[in-house]
């Protein structure tokens, strides 16, 4: 006797204890070739989950045992997942990765001798299954899981595809946000009080205070401030820092917390703060021209960072300190590195302060020399 199956199945979405029971309540009536209902009697049972369409491929299959008795009425009622598994594991199944298919596998005698099949679309997702994907943590944050095909979150406006924040191009360990691959136009924006604060274009320039970066970085300011115009540099623990920012006149400034000196818009030279009313405690200097006679003057060259053994000019800070101790500092808390502790450093635009008081000694001395040779002259 052939026998029909009429199914009707519904899903019943529950938490249970906050988590996901891994099952889906499934429920059929049982009919024969007469129509009539199978009423108590026990009915072997198959149930596969195909994805992609009907015939597609089986991503989990159950039976029962024993095998589920119908009812009065002919109801048999199942929980897909609490049978014995063929293929796969319930609770692994990427729902995301859908669309997914029910296919049933009844045999009226209680075995495994299957008659009769049927197939429909799950048209919904097992909701608790399919809520794993933005759950909370154990801190009370929300999560957001992905299969083996990636974890992200598209984003859409008027279905059209924008972008989309997750791990779903890189390594393992990364994590994306900004356009799709479809969208090549596209910025990425940061936004405080829903305004553009700091911006990636499309093709990866990155603008902070400017929506339209003309350059691989650029930062936008208040024209004139020193504070907020440009790049700061902070050293939080000591609380100081160095700015350097674009003027109106188009010097670039640089300082900590007043200007200290700045880069010449035209000709790009350097030129430091050496304003006489930020200055004090005026003394002569003392002759130079005997100190410096006894420098040494090397050629030279580094140890380190010169592959090409590269010749350079100058003093040693050791020499010089001798004779010019304020143009010689040391870096004692050994800041930035150093290949040597206490390193110590010369202040080369200083070296011209002493060249020019030497040549002011020289002169003198010519100017004694003339007097001398002039009243020689006179003599005769």
């Amino acid at each position: 006797m052939k026998t029909l199956i009429s199914i009707f199945f519904f899903l019943l979405f529950c938490l249970v204890n906050g988590q996901s029971p891994n099952r889906m309540s499934y429920q059929a009536v049982i009919r024969n070739a007469s129509n009539a209902l199978v009423a108590s009697q026990p009915i072997g049972m198959k149930v596969s989950v195909l994805r992609g369409s009907a015939v597609g491929p089986v991503v989990y299959a159950e039976t029962y045992s024993p095998a589920p008795i119908t009812n009065a009425n002919g109801l048999v009622t199942l929980a897909i997942g609490s049978g014995t598994p063929q293929v796969g594991t319930f609770s692994t199944i990427d729902w995301y990765d859908g669309p997914y298919y029910i296919k049933t596998e009844a045999d009226p005698t209680g075995g495994t001798t299957y008659t009769i099949t049927g197939s429909s679309q799950l048209l919904s997702v097992p909701y608790s299954e399919f809520a794993k994907g933005l759950q909370a943590t154990s801190h009370g944050g929300s999560g957001l899981r992905g299969g083996a095909s990636g974890l992200w979150l598209g984003l859409y406006e008027g279905g059209v595809y924008r972008g989309y924040m997750g791990s779903f191009s890189g390594k393992n360990e990364d994590v994306d946000f900004g356009t799709g691959a479809t969208n090549n136009l596209g910025s990425v924006h940061l936004n405080i009080a829903g305004t553009p604060k700091m911006t990636v274009d499309s093709i990866g320039n990155v603008g902070v205070g400017t929506r339209f970066p003309d350059y691989r970085f650029q930062v936008n300011g208040i024209s004139g401030t020193f504070e907020y115009a440009g790049l700061r540099i902070h050293n939080t623990t000591a609380n100081t820092g160095w700015s350097l920012y674009p003027s109106i006149s188009g010097n670039m400034i640089i300082g900590k917390a007043t200007n200290l000196g700045s880069f010449d818009g035209v000709t790009g030279v350097y030129t430091s703060l050496s304003d006489a009313r930020v200055k004090t405690n005026f003394e002569k200097m003392d002759p130079v021209l005997e100190s410096v006679n006894k420098l040494n003057l090397w050629r030279y060259e580094y140890r380190n960072n010169n592959p090409k053994h590269r010749k350079d000019i100058g003093v040693t800070a050791q020499d010089l300190q001798k004779y010019f101790p304020e143009l010689v500092t040391s870096h004692t808390a050994n800041d930035g590195n150093p290949s040597e502790q206490d390193q110590l450093f010369v202040n080369y635009s200083g070296l011209a302060v002493v060249a020019l008081k030497a040549l002011q000694e020289q002169q003198l001395i010519i100017e004694n020399l003339e007097k001398r040779i002039k009243a020689l002259e006179n003599k005769k």
